[in-house]
């Protein structure tokens, strides 16, 4: 579960500042980078890492 957390963080902070260089740089593709990394660290890594700081103690 930790390495979970870890690879869902990662991928999902790495894709929302991906979409924000993007945003800056008025590149396509930066609204679906962010609300594909914002909406995935919402609904995916928040409750992963919960789960597993809930299960560790």
């Amino acid at each position: 579960m930790k390495k979970a957390a870890y690879i869902f963080g990662a991928l999902f902070s790495s894709l929302t500042l991906l979409g924000l260089l993007f945003k800056f740089m008025h590149w396509p593709g930066a609204t679906i980078g962010l609300v594909f990394g914002v909406g995935g660290l919402a609904l995916i890594f928040i409750p992963v890492y919960a789960v597993y700081r809930y299960g560790k103690s």
